[in-house]
């Protein structure tokens, strides 16, 4: 029996409690990067609304913009939709208990020209933030962990763009 990973073989290493969240860590642990994607597994980006009670729609709609504007910029104007080479954001969105501030944890994808270039993405997401947000980077070996902190089975946090 060869030792490919398997839906069953995944499952019985998945708990019960939370297995959802188990699952988004094993899956993206276990990415497998192309010759043309990279799946920047040590690096998370934060974005903050500096704003109280900021809507997670409205918040979850801004991030949609911010990728739309990092793939037109660094990949095609027109046609990066349709680009298998495009920028991908996995986020997790979350409202800080004590402040009631909206954040995500982004982790991302990106071609294999853009891997090293970190500082790059971060300044044309920076240049597109609506006022009163903040970007951190982070490049921390438990990245997926840490952005896949709050979810649970009966949450719904999870939005790719």
């Amino acid at each position: 029996m060869s030792d490919e990973l398997t839906y069953d073989r995944i499952m019985s290493r998945v708990q019960s409690s939370n297995r959802i969240r188990q699952l988004y860590r094993l899956a993206f642990e276990s990415v497998i990067d192309s010759d043309d994607n990279v799946f920047l597994k040590d690096y998370f980006f934060t974005i903050t609304s500096q704003r109280t009670d900021y809507p997670i729609v409205l918040f979850k709609k801004d991030i949609r913009f911010i990728n739309k504007r990092l793939n037109q910029k660094l990949i095609h104007k027109r046609h990066y939709k349709k680009s298998p080479n495009r920028i991908v954001f996995y986020c997790f969105f979350e409202q800080s208990k004590d402040k009631l501030l909206t954040h995500t944890h982004i982790l991302l994808r990106v071609p294999n020209t853009y891997k090293d270039r970190i500082d790059e993405i971060a300044s044309v997401i920076r240049k597109y933030l609506p006022h009163k947000f903040e970007l951190e980077v982070r490049n921390k070996d438990y990245s997926i962990e840490y952005s896949t902190k709050h979810y649970s089975d009966y949450n719904d946090n999870f939005d790719v763009y």
